[in-house]
């Protein structure tokens, strides 16, 4: 059964296009090169000790972060296979043992085995201490990030779950924000790492976590203390083998009950019976009401909005500690433009639910759809990032940021907004419908609207941003703010405007996309050439990945 797994792995990998694939190759070629630069550079055993220590703990991390970060972990789930007659435990581990095959695995075990270089350089007679913890140290980081990642899924069908969840994708995002505030002291210090290592506090928590325990086994062996030396490992491959049966158990198939209950009152009736004084009682108003309470109640929806808070707190926190105020006084702005990415593939987020808007089609239907997602984005985000604004000038005493952290505040929700409904039509990436969803990254793809936003947003925003310039040199950064109000609404009422027109046009090949997958919404599209919008779209059936199975 494995050898079939590993077979149908490689299979619908050969049908994947990844458009990080090339980038990830990259990473895992340039980490095995430094890991073994460390190790072989190393002064002496104790700094190789200590650096191998360093790198280890980086590799488990990377396997924790990045099929997050990269939307997923290889192309099986375990949801194909729960019709089958098989044992689920079995189907379990036989998936896990399929993680073991590829290419990112394969530069896991040659980094590892810098391990036992370290071993054969210190002590020869410890060389087999050294192969032994390269095989469990591979055992237990693909495991490790194939464990947290299926249980940071299986976490979000509760609501602490999905706090949970929240922090761990916000310090991610803070981290490729601005990680290089936290790092950058290691890169001072990297010409004098090979020389002395690391010191002081680093080493004593470096030597606490679990990928340090083969090194300490190698280190006690060396020095002749076989006793502790096989205590380190021993403990080692105990949470080896732990890891290895909680992540088989977790991917066993299994048939949720989820949504089963049923309520004594309509959920529905309930809500907007305190809701009805302040929504109109127009379609507009119904749209508004339903997408505030998919925000704050759908779990994979909810992610996006709470993520984007987290990631704008941690962000002002890494500025705080290193005493860089500028970056703490734009935070609630950051979790804007977080916000807007997180919202650029709402039509991906609903998967086939776009059904109910094709068959219900009115005269205003697409406008109100798109205004009505657009308003409460706004409504949900504007004011929390306002007050993480106003929370990181008072703390920091930096009260002449005022004018400039709220013309920025205004500007981008604004332009963010308008992206964010345009983006989640003409890329829309479709996901896991909704009832379907096991991982926390099934509701789509969205690394093409992610980097359009990046580079669109100050494009959009330049006139605000010129007048802060402005402003700044004249010594009246006030004139930005109405500036900002004049830039915001028009560029979010436009894009929204070109949003459902575009709907209007291409709303069954909108619900096609999401429903059939890439390959069928490539026949509806020029192959070259056409309008600004329809090279978007091109450009995002060719690089965002599909999550869904085609046809399903």
């Amino acid at each position: 059964m494995v050898e079939l797994l590993i077979r149908l792995k490689f299979t619908l990998g050969r049908h994947t296009t990844g458009g990080t694939r090339w980038l990830t190759v990259i990473l895992l070629v340039g980490g095995t090169a430094a890991t073994w630069f460390l190790a072989v550079a190393a002064a002496s055993d104790a700094v190789r000790s200590n650096l191998l220590m360093l790198a280890l703990a980086v590799w488990a991390g990377s396997w924790i972060l990045g099929p997050t970060i990269t939307n997923g972990v290889g192309v099986l789930r375990s949801q194909y296979f729960t019709l089958l007659p098989l044992d689920r435990n079995r189907v379990g581990m036989g998936l896990l043992v399929t993680m073991f095959v590829g290419f990112g695995p394969a530069m896991t075990l040659v980094s590892a085995a810098a391990l036992a270089w370290h071993a054969y350089a210190s002590d020869p007679a410890t060389l087999f201490l050294g192969l032994l913890g390269m095989l469990a140290l591979v055992v237990f980081s693909v495991s490790l990030g194939r464990l947290v990642f299926r249980a940071l899924g299986a976490a979000m069908h509760s609501r602490i779950g999905m706090e949970i969840a929240s922090v761990q994708w916000g310090l991610i995002v803070a981290g490729l924000f601005f990680g290089w505030v936290a790092v950058q002291p290691a890169f001072v210090a990297a010409g004098n790492l090979t020389e002395q290592g690391l010191g002081g506090t680093a080493a004593t928590v470096l030597s606490v976590l679990p990928t340090s325990w083969p090194v300490l086994a190698v280190d006690a062996a060396a020095s002749g203390s076989w006793a502790v030396a096989f205590a380190w490992l021993g403990a080692f491959a105990s949470l080896t083998v732990v890891t290895v049966l909680v992540t088989g158990r977790l991917l066993a198939p299994s048939v949720s009950t989820r949504g089963v209950r049923r309520r004594s009152r309509p959920l529905g009736s309930r809500v907007l019976e305190g809701r009805r004084s302040w929504l109109p009682d127009t379609p507009l108003g119904a749209v508004v009401g339903k997408e505030l309470r998919s925000w704050w109640r759908d779990p994979w929806r909810g992610l996006e909005l709470r993520s984007a808070l987290y990631a704008g707190l941690f962000i002002g926190l890494l500025g705080l500690l290193t005493d860089i105020p500028q970056v703490m006084l734009f935070s609630g702005v950051f979790a804007v433009l977080i916000m807007g990415m997180g919202g650029a593939n709402m039509y991906g987020h609903d998967g086939t639910a776009l059904w109910l808007t094709v068959v219900g089609q009115g005269r205003d239907t697409l406008r109100e759809e798109v205004r009505g997602r657009q308003i409460a984005i706004a409504v949900l985000i504007a004011p929390l990032a306002t007050l993480l604004s106003a929370a990181a000038i008072v703390v920091s005493g930096e009260y002449w940021a005022a004018p400039y952290v709220l013309a920025c505040l205004l500007v981008f929700v604004g332009v963010s907004n308008g992206l964010a409904a345009l983006l989640s039509v003409v890329t829309v990436t479709p996901g896991v419908d909704p009832h379907k969803r096991v991982d926390a990254n099934d509701t789509g793809d969205n690394q093409t609207q992610v980097w359009i936003m990046m580079l669109a947003v100050p494009l959009l925003s330049s006139p605000t941003l010129a007048v802060l310039v402005w402003g700044a040199f004249q010594g009246s950064p006030w004139w930005s703010v109405p500036v900002a109000l004049l830039n915001g609404v028009p560029v979010a009422w436009l894009l929204g405007r070109i949003a459902y027109r575009r709907l209007e046009r291409r709303l069954p090949e909108t619900f096609t996309r999401i429903r059939y997958g890439k390959e069928i919404a490539r026949q509806s599209l020029p192959t070259n050439g056409g309008g600004l919008l329809d090279q978007l779209e091109r450009g995002a059936l060719a690089t965002n990945e599909e999550i869904k199975p085609t046809g399903s």
